[in-house]
């Protein structure tokens, strides 16, 4: 059965956790790395790997590392 947009958002909103630490990561509340087709790692974590993130332009200049966290959910 396909989920609702309602199902979908109430996902983001609630937020998932990071792919790295575990922690909670809240969408509508910090900068995160999507990856893959529904992880994610929290701005710590995508700091610790190497990520670097320009604010100026909005967008990821250097992803994080995250090879070794590929398909642990999937």
């Amino acid at each position: 059965m396909a989920r609702s947009e309602t199902d979908r958002q109430s996902d983001t909103e609630a937020g998932l956790a990071c792919a790295a630490c575990g922690g909670e990561i809240g969408f509508r509340d910090e900068r995160s790395f999507a990856f893959g087709s529904d992880q994610a790692v929290c701005w710590e974590c995508c700091l610790k790997r190497g990520g670097r993130y320009d604010a100026h332009l909005d967008r990821w200049e250097v992803a994080p590392r995250v090879v070794d966290l590929l398909g642990e959910s999937e």
